[in-house]
Order: structure tokens, then C-alpha cells, then sequence
């Protein structure tokens, strides 16, 4: 029975994300999603995986290992983190050269402790 509570949980918790459009200038890099699981102390509590689901049809994602500004609330333990750089991923989006219109991509995510989000990135290229 507890097996299948955590099944449900992890199912329930892939559920999908719609970001707000992204606007980019055309062949410039945009993050679309950054991430890290994050201990107390600040330092990294494992790593999180970043997969494309579904590629853009006019530019590039590249994955990238870089440290970024977590936004914990004010009452969460890891608050003092966002004050500076802690481990994470990111998904960076570049459009083709000269492309203008709108794109869009997939994402999920996955971190140490099970938790996955599949998140729908769309992009408005200027």
C-alpha cells in the first residue's frame, strides 16, 4: 500500500507546467528553466537532470551545469541561499539566425529525491 501512495505521489507530481512566453531577440540565448535541489547549508543536495522532451523547431537548447539565485520563500530553512550562487542546470534557448515568430519547448525535470516536472517553455523570437 505505501508503495503505491508513492507511485501516485511521483505521478501526481510530473504534472505539467506552462511557463509565461519567453521573448528573445533572434540568435541570442534565453534561459528557459533553471534548477538544483539544495541543502540547508547551501551547498548541493544531489543533482537534478534536465531532458528535452521536445526539441524547438527553429534553434537549439543546450543543457549546462551553472550556479543561479534560488527564490526560496522567506519561511523556508534554505531562504539564506538566495543570497547568493548555489549548484543547478539550466536550459538555454538560442534561435536560428534571422528567425522571427514564436517557438516552443519541452522540458522535465527530475531531482534527486524523485520529484519530476515536465514544463512547456513557449518562446516569442523579436
Amino acid at each position: 500500500m505505501r508503495m503505491l501512495l508513492v507511485v501516485i505521489g511521483l505521478l501526481v507530481s510530473m504534472g505539467a507546467a506552462q511557463a509565461a512566453t519567453k521573448f528573445v531577440l533572434s540568435g541570442r540565448p534565453v534561459i528557459l528553466y533553471q534548477a538544483g535541489a539544495t541543502n540547508p547549508d547551501c551547498t548541493a543536495a544531489g543533482e537534478v537532470v534536465l531532458r528535452v522532451i521536445q526539441e524547438p523547431e527553429h534553434g537549439k537548447v543546450t543543457i549546462r551545469r551553472a550556479g543561479f539565485y534560488p527564490t526560496f520563500p522567506d519561511g523556508n530553512v534554505r531562504s539564506a541561499c538566495n543570497r547568493r550562487r548555489v549548484p543547478g542546470v539550466q536550459a538555454v534557448y538560442t534561435s536560428q539566425r534571422g528567425y522571427i515568430g514564436m517557438d516552443t519547448v519541452v522540458i522535465e525535470a527530475f531531482w534527486p529525491a524523485g520529484r519530476a516536472v515536465r514544463f512547456t517553455a513557449p518562446i516569442r523570437v523579436m
